[in-house]
């Protein structure tokens, strides 16, 4: 792969998982009204608590690592290498997109690139997270990472003739103690 493919690469990651952060995914029950231009629409009346994920997102002790890979119906296993991961605050706002999303406030996958959009879509939901990137091995690697519950949310994406396939994993990770944490997010 040469310099320039990686880098659209790397971009097109980052728009598909900032896709998946603000919405696009299937959810695992029916929708609250019927699809709209763009996808389908989920309303939520729980406030967005950005003072909250503010508190989520200061320096702390911790560390979380780990790895994502989806396995191809061929048997073929794609890591997130070179593709973006995001550590989301718990909030009670996004314990509902989450659990829209990926059908669990604690693991999912979501790899069916339908559209849902959310209402309201506060801009600080997607602007108050962390951002890392996979190496090359498929790592990744948050540090100072405050004590509580995040989402951790990992883009695996790969080409299948010309469509894009994958999308992204989830995990709940709860820090604390100045310790370490190592996830293996798999599908």
């Amino acid at each position: 792969m040469n310099a320039s493919t990686f880098s659209n690469a790397r971009t097109l990651s980052a728009v598909a998982l900032f896709a998946a952060l603000a919405g696009c995914a299937l959810p695992p029950f029916g929708p609250s009204e019927p699809a709209a231009p763009g996808g389908t629409v989920y309303r939520i009346s729980t406030p967005y608590d950005a003072t909250l994920a503010a508190r989520l997102l200061a320096s702390g002790p911790n560390t979380v690592t780990g790895s994502a890979s989806v396995r191809q119906r061929n048997g073929t296993v794609v890591t997130c290498a070179g593709q973006s991961v995001f550590l989301v605050p718990a909030t009670d706002y996004a314990r509902i997109r989450v659990r829209a999303l990926y059908g669990s406030d604690e693991r999912g996958a979501s790899l069916d690139g339908r559209s849902y959009r959310f209402d309201p879509d506060p801009p600080e939901y997607t602007k108050l997270v962390r951002q890392a990137q996979c190496d090359a091995n498929g790592r990744f690697r948050f540090d100072r990472v405050a004590s509580g519950t995040f989402f951790l949310t990992a883009v695996v994406r790969w080409q299948e003739g010309e469509r894009r396939a994958g999308g992204s994993l989830m995990q709940r990770v709860t820090t604390g103690g100045g310790r370490t944490v190592d996830l293996t997010l798999s599908r």
